[in-house]
């Protein structure tokens, strides 16, 4: 199959007899054997040309299928018998990506030399397959599709300000204290913002106003620093600033469940040696932190 596969590709015995370091006699006689076995013509020669019959245009998408899968099991078995090779492109949230995984990637980098990644970094959900993304970190409820997920972790979600503007504007006791106090939004769009709390197991949603809407947490923490107002924000971009004073928590027990996190990637009938690594290798050291 695959003989009959190349002489089609190379459009003459000669030139597949030669990529397939064999005679063209023995490629000729391998392909009057598959015919035989068959029983069928696969292909019309001529002095000149070959030709596909009908048959042999039906059999041959089944011999490229045959002859890509063996082609994928032999490097899979190449990558499991050796250390992984070859590149993977990640894609990530730019404050995430750079805050959290880029600073675990020497260690991995060093434990895998023959490998390569390339890290995107960019606030847009890619398209895997097109954009050649072997996997992503997806933030929030997943939506269906036909991608992979692995559970990577969840992320605490704070409301902070920073102690200027509590000392202004007083602490408040209850999400409904919100109506009387400056909100920084950069979820929803629009005039008024919607925040969600959870108070005794239940979802509470609370309108909010404030002088500042963005769609960047990144765009939105130098106006909470400066005392504008309150965000609501995944704690480990502000895990700094709070161990440092510059900004204090507030309504801790009526914070909504964790973010979850997932790395996602595209099915693959076989999935790269270095890719599995790498997957692993998060789980472990973001599960752990």
């Amino acid at each position: 199959m695959a003989i009959f596969a190349k002489v089609v590709e190379s459009g003459s015995f000669t030139q597949a007899a030669a990529a397939l370091t064999m005679s063209k006699g023995a490629a000729s006689k391998a392909i009057a054997r598959l015919e035989q076995h068959l029983a069928v013509r696969l292909l019309q020669r001529t002095t000149r040309q070959l030709k596909l019959t009908a048959e042999g245009q039906a059999f041959l998408s089944y011999c490229q299928q045959v002859v890509r899968q063996a082609d994928q099991a032999e490097h899979h078995l190449a990558e499991l018998r050796d250390e992984p090779v070859g590149s993977l492109r990640i894609s990530v949230a730019i404050t995430y990506g750079g805050t959290v995984i880029a600073p675990l990637l020497p260690e991995f980098l060093q434990r895998h030399p023959k490998l390569q990644v390339e890290l995107v970094l960019e606030d847009r959900l890619v398209d895997l397959v097109g954009d050649e993304v072997d996997v992503a970190v997806r933030f929030g409820k997943l939506a269906n599709s036909s991608l992979i997920a692995r559970p990577l972790t969840r992320l605490p979600i704070v409301l902070v300000a920073s102690p200027c503007y509590l000392a202004t504007h007083g602490i408040p006791q209850h999400p409904n204290d919100l109506a009387n106090h400056r909100c920084i939004s950069t979820a929803s769009s629009g005039p008024e913002k919607f925040w969600e709390f959870l108070e005794q197991g239940k979802t509470i949603t609370v309108p909010t106003r404030g002088p500042l809407h963005t769609n960047s947490n990144r765009a939105a923490k130098p106006a909470v620093l400066n005392g504008m107002g309150l965000m609501f924000v995944t704690r480990y971009q502000v895990e700094e600033e709070i161990q440092a004073g510059l900004l204090v928590p507030v309504l801790t027990d009526y914070m909504p469940a964790p973010l979850p996190v997932h790395l996602v990637y595209p099915h693959r009938t076989h999935m790269k040696a270095g890719l599995k690594l790498l997957l692993q290798y998060l789980q472990c050291r973001i599960g752990q932190s």
